[in-house]
């Protein structure tokens, strides 16, 4: 079986050899390089700074942009290129590709997404994280499930999410897959 799941992942990441050339794809593709194999303790450290940083941005106040173009940097692996982002609360613009797209998600402000009310800003006094299941390969890891983001007046919003985590030659645990979506029905 792992040895299927090697095989699988190995088609997945190598297609966009063969693929680079047709629908205009080759500005969004890329590769992920290799690095040290990826732990759950990896994975979970990952999520929590990754909700510690939206409750943060949420509490800059006027630096919000500030706090949020950090946290996104540290977090997302925009230096490998076109990140594959998209955002619980993007339609118009769906995908969200570099710093400039997920930034405006975060906080707004950038007329390119006119969409955007700047979802970090809520404020959020906490994120969970409820993994359904985690797929580790190599320096790679694929979790799904759900968040759960504690608004000021307590209540949570349920959100689904699928996130690809790549652990780079430096240990650093980088996000370059996100898809959220508000559950079927729910909004």
């Amino acid at each position: 079986m792992k040895h299927l799941l090697s095989l699988i992942l190995a088609a997945l990441f190598a297609a966009h050899v063969v693929n680079a050339g047709h629908h205009g794809l080759a500005k969004h593709s890329g590769e992920l390089p290799t690095g040290p194999l990826i732990t759950a303790d990896d994975v979970a450290a990952a999520q929590k700074g990754w909700g510690d940083a939206v409750v943060a941005i949420g509490k800059a106040g006027d630096k919000a942009t500030e706090v949020a173009k950090k946290a996104a940097r540290s977090a997302y692996a925009f230096e490998l290129g076109a990140i594959q982002f998209k955002p619980t609360l993007a339609a118009e613009t769906p995908f969200r590709p570099d710093l400039e797209g997920a930034l405006s998600y975060f906080v707004a402000g950038n007329s390119k997404y006119a969409e955007d009310k700047g979802f970090a800003l809520k404020p959020w006094s906490k994120v969970r994280f409820d993994n359904h299941t985690v797929k580790y390969q190599g320096n790679i890891a694929i979790a799904m499930g759900h968040y759960y983001f504690t608004g000021p007046d307590k209540t949570e919003t349920k959100v689904e999410y699928t996130k690809g985590y790549v652990k780079m030659r430096d240990g650093r645990v980088l996000i370059f897959l996100q898809d959220s979506s508000l559950p079927y029905g729910a909004g």
